[in-house]
């Protein structure tokens, strides 16, 4: 499908999330017979960006039965190996072969579950690449995806085949039986163990796996945070508690994969008990969910692989949202939501890492598209109509602060305007550094969208087979910040885990005040120590900032601030200290107290965390002087 061909026009449909409504004119509608009753249906979207995204991978298949390593694998655009979690796409290709009739469907579907002997293994595990000795964690996806296909299109298969198959998924029962604790890895695993060792019990018999996965279920839910109830385990050790008290907590994998089955777990068994702590514990994390549909994970341990629509390996919510929706609407305004960002984000059938990965001209990795094109399987059956208004997400109301002490991060929201500070000090591992520092790690608004969207302190490929490589030139973080330059070497707030945060609330009037310093990667404190201050109301945002100390001799310091801005946005600069940027809906107006500066030499970067390009302006931090930037909104 070409990009300009949808029904849904792309520039108005950017419009409708940057405004973060309900989406009039973008869902299909239907009246029921006799009775005044508005019905919303999803369905019919669902299929529509189902059948391209499955189009595209048979486009993408090697059909090549005289070389079976190859043969029913996907070519990546973006990466130069073979993902190993191709055979996931098996279940969304019987879906669609089911609904369509469709032979090439089918057979597609057949090519994927072949080509999985290529990363069998003798445990009974998959492994995660085309290597014995790689992750074999991601069984517990692969065996998922095989026993859905067999249990719900097994008639599309023969005989043979359909034993085959579950003389197959017993081995990787019983790998995954013996082998997935919360010992074994980050808790995403045992977590999706309960639901597949539920699934593979039942479909084979082994009511010992169904024991099991009651087990790793009700332990499961004791891994919640207090008072939120946010799942914790993203990193190990999973009891590690950080300096600032936090727990090891990742956004993306908790919403797209650890909640989505422990529900099917849940409903599956009949486990009332846990599907009461998902529920909770689902809502806590909406919280987190922006009104157009973009999961705000800036801060979250593993967001190295974030992107704005979630994470980039995982499966996606959207089954899960609208099963939620049997019991309160605002999980349906969520799955539009969602829906309504993947098909903003999707471009010649290929979801991209990012609504503006097309315009930087990268190529997508196809690993994103057959992910998540299962939670649109699930979703097929699925009710998705709504017959009320769609009530609003959490975070589109002006609720002021919310802090949540077990990530050290404030959400505030005032007037249009949704923020999010984090000073997170919970690290995946290494040199890998999400925001923290007191960093204002996401500005939002209602008319414009996201403003300011943290990225890592640099890009890192700490799953190589799992990101997409980094793009050609200077990685630059989209996270603003201060940065030091003394005798050639760079410090900045970004590798600060020690600042402290201040948070009050007048009447809609928020203000942080942050004390930090600038550190290098390793941790080496340049000495210099900095106040900065974020002022949100209903009408401006502000970023104020000025050294608590004279800085070193030879010393100097900026303040930088990416601003996103697709690369087809207009900048008008009026004078020195003000630029506005014109966006579909509305004028983002920015001005300074000194000289607006871009830091660098392009007037736009871009960065694959997660996924935006932006406008990298700075201002010079001279001395002991106070620099302040004021952001405003022009319809």
């Amino acid at each position: 499908m070409k990009k300009n061909d949808h029904a849904w026009p792309r520039r108005r449909f950017l419009a409708t999330l940057a405004a973060g409504v309900a989406g009039a004119g973008c869902l299909p509608e239907v009246f029921a017979t006799g009775k005044n009753v508005r019905v919303l249906d999803l369905k019919p979207e669902i299929f529509s960006l189902l059948r391209d995204w499955t189009d595209a991978l048979i486009s993408l298949q090697y059909v090549e039965p005289t070389k079976p390593e190859l043969h029913g694998a996907f070519r990546c655009p973006a990466c130069n190996h073979l993902h190993g979690r191709a055979g996931d796409a098996v279940y969304p290709l019987f879906a669609m072969a089911q609904r369509t009739g469709e032979p090439k469907y089918l057979e597609a579907a057949k090519r994927s579950a072949t080509w999985m002997k290529n990363v069998d293994s003798y445990d009974g595990a998959w492994t995660n690449e085309v290597d014995p000795k790689s992750w074999k964690g991601t069984t517990v996806f692969a065996a998922i995806a095989l026993a859905k296909s067999l249990q719900k299109y097994g008639s599309l298969l023969d005989l043979e085949t359909r034993e085959q198959w579950a003389s197959r998924l017993r081995k990787a029962g019983g790998f995954i039986r013996k082998n997935l604790d919360f010992d074994y890895a980050n808790i995403n695993y045992p977590l999706t163990a309960s639901y597949t060792l539920a699934l593979l019990g039942r479909m084979l018999d082994e009511p010992e796996w169904r024991i099991r996965a009651r087990e790793l279920a009700r332990q499961g839910i004791t891994y919640l945070t207090e008072p939120h109830g946010l799942i914790y385990g993203e990193g190990t050790p999973i009891s590690k508690i950080s300096p600032l008290g936090c727990r090891p907590v990742d956004l993306g994998y908790n919403v797209e994969e650890s909640l989505p089955a422990l529900l099917e777990y849940a409903r599956l068994e009949s486990d009332a008990v846990v599907e009461t702590a998902v529920r909770r514990s689902f809502r806590a994390h909406l919280e987190f969910l922006l009104p157009d549909g973009g999961w705000d994970n800036s801060w979250g341990t593993r967001s190295f692989k974030w992107t704005y629509w979630g994470s980039r390996t995982s499966d996606g919510c959207l089954a899960a949202l609208l099963e939620l929706a049997k019991h309160d609407p605002v999980y349906w305004t969520a799955a539009q939501r969602q829906l309504q960002l993947f098909r903003a984000c999707t471009h010649d059938g290929l979801l991209y890492g990012g609504p503006h990965l097309q315009g930087s001209s990268l190529p997508p990795c196809v690993h994103h598209t057959f992910a998540h094109a299962k939670a649109l399987a699930d979703a097929l059956e699925l009710d998705a109509t709504l017959k009320t208004t769609p009530p609003q997400l959490p975070r589109a109301a002006a609720h002021g602060i919310k802090h949540h002490s077990e990530i050290a991060t404030w959400l505030a929201a005032s007037g249009g305007w949704r923020a999010t500070v984090t000073g997170y000090d919970w690290f995946y591992h290494g040199k890998v550094r999400h925001p923290t520092g007191g960093a204002l790690a996401m500005l939002w608004h209602e008319k414009t969208g996201p403003i300011f969207a943290g990225s890592l302190a640099k890009y890192e490929l700490v799953e190589e087979f799992n990101q997409q490589p980094a793009p050609p030139g200077k990685d630059f973080p989209l996270t603003p910040r201060i940065e030091e330059t003394i005798d050639a070497n760079t410090y900045s707030s970004l590798y600060d885990s020690t600042a402290t945060v201040q948070a009050t609330d007048a009447g809609g009037h928020l203000k942080f005040v942050v004390q930090n310093q600038t550190t290098d990667a390793d941790g080496r404190k340049s000495g210099g120590q900095f106040e900065v201050e974020y002022l949100i109301t209903p009408d401006e945002c502000s970023i104020t900032a000025r050294r608590l100390i004279p800085g070193k001799a030879g010393s100097s310091a900026v303040l930088i601030f990416p601003v996103v801005s697709e690369w087809t946005e207009k900048l008008t600069r009026f004078n020195d200290a003000t630029t506005i940027i014109k966006k579909p809906l509305a004028s983002l107006r920015i001005s300074a107290n000194q000289s607006l500066r871009l830091a660098g030499d392009q007037e736009r970067v871009f960065n694959l965390v997660p996924g935006f390009a932006a406008v990298p302006f700075m201002v010079v931090l001279d001395g002991t002087q106070t620099v302040q930037c004021r952001f405003s909104i022009n319809s």
